[in-house]
């Protein structure tokens, strides 16, 4: 690779990739550790919760799950839902002790009925009585650097090369002033590389400032910390829990897990947990095997309705992907569309046309004006003008 001539750093270089490569070319399949698309394989998240409400519980129910061999347990659960990602897991404990971390995988393993001697691929790392146990450091304004302990932890994952790393927790862990734009974008940026380089999704637990706990965003310092960041899931009581955040109010076990942000799986996703012996479940009612059943002629009947009520705004749509603008299933995703995916609404669109119920008419034909539009088939009201 050429990296350019005469008074150039050969180690700095822009090398474009040409989009018609692209053409043919197989996609990998996205991949997330969990069942619930909250932590994407390979890249930086963030789990955030108040202290004491379980994040520290979760994240180990999580290491075990993804750690247990395949041999000796060919499909494991995290929370009820199948992980979607095996292999070795590091995880990096800065405030409890091994004997802590021993206690919460004893209570997991009992509730979930696996054996501790099966987790020879999770690894815990007992940082809790170091002074000197931070990864990254700021030791002046605009400036952050490695430690040691970074890079020895990025030794082990060049090494190991694990599915996860978890980190307990970014305070202990990263030290500089969190409100500084560039510092938490260069941090989580170090941390999201890592992840790339090896193929390790790396969750780094967080606690909320108390903005983020009264607008229930779990959000802390810098916007930068979850923008850089591919996903943010905020662990907390639910919304009916009584006196919550009071002192000495009282703590019913009830948790509820909410996608903040994500890149790659919709926001507001949410999964209801209660402590139970030690461990976290989902009570959250499992999806029937016929959940499906109708859902296609709903789909149907709510782009044909929505159809209508375009028309009459006189609002065109189409069924042109290219157009994101006007293409029908993005344009009504942001309307009344009664729960329903933009996939199913893709699906009902592609039925009602291969149906013959809508079809594509061009408008303004050979004119500087002409575009195609859908409408209902046989000169129906639709969206023309």
């Amino acid at each position: 690779m050429d990296g350019g001539g005469p008074g150039k750093d050969p180690d700095v270089y822009f090398e474009g990739i040409r989009a018609s490569s692209f053409a043919g070319r197989a996609i990998p399949a996205r991949k997330f550790v969990d069942g619930f698309d909250f932590f994407p394989a390979g890249e930086l998240s963030y789990l955030s919760g108040p202290g004491g409400g379980g994040k520290t519980t979760v994240s180990l129910q999580l290491a075990a799950a993804v750690a247990m061999p395949i041999a000796a347990c060919p499909q494991t659960n995290w929370l009820g839902a199948p992980v979607g990602v095996r292999g070795p897991v590091l995880f990096v404990s800065c405030e409890d002790d091994e004997y802590e971390c021993q206690r919460r995988l004893e209570a997991a393993a009992a509730a979930e009925a696996f054996d501790l001697r099966d987790l020879r691929d999770l690894r815990i790392y007992d940082l809790s009585a170091r002074l000197d146990k931070a990864l990254l450091v700021s030791p002046q304004r605009n400036r952050l650097e490695k430690t040691p302990l970074f890079n020895a932890l990025e030794e082990q994952i060049a090494q190991i090369r694990p599915a996860l790393v978890m980190i307990d927790n970014r305070a202990q862990a990263i030290v500089c002033d969190e409100i500084d734009r560039s510092l938490a974008t260069r941090a989580s940026n170090m941390f999201g590389h890592i992840g790339k380089l090896y193929d390790s999704a790396i969750v780094i637990l967080t606690h909320p400032s108390l903005g983020g706990i009264a607008n229930k965003t779990g959000s802390s310092g810098s916007t930068a910390w979850s923008n850089t960041g591919r996903s943010t899931v905020y662990m907390r009581r639910p919304d009916d829990a009584d006196d919550e955040g009071k002192e000495g109010g009282i703590d019913d076990g009830r948790r509820v897990m909410v996608s903040q942000k994500s890149n790659y799986a919709p926001t507001g996703r949410r999964v209801n947990l209660v402590w139970e012996c030690g461990a976290y479940r989902c009570t959250d009612q499992p999806r029937r095997p016929d959940a499906d059943i109708g859902q296609q002629s709903k789909g149907e009947r709510v782009f044909l309705r929505l159809m209508a009520v375009f028309a009459k705004r006189q609002i065109d749509v189409s069924a042109n992907a290219n157009s994101p603008g006007s293409y029908a299933p993005n344009v009504f995703f942001r309307d009344a569309r009664e729960g329903l995916t933009k996939s199913a609404l893709e699906g009902a669109m592609k039925s009602l046309i291969d149906k013959g119920t809508i079809e594509v008419v061009v408008i303004a034909k050979g004119t500087s004006r002409e575009k195609k539009v859908l409408k209902l088939a046989g000169g129906g009201d639709g969206p023309h003008r």
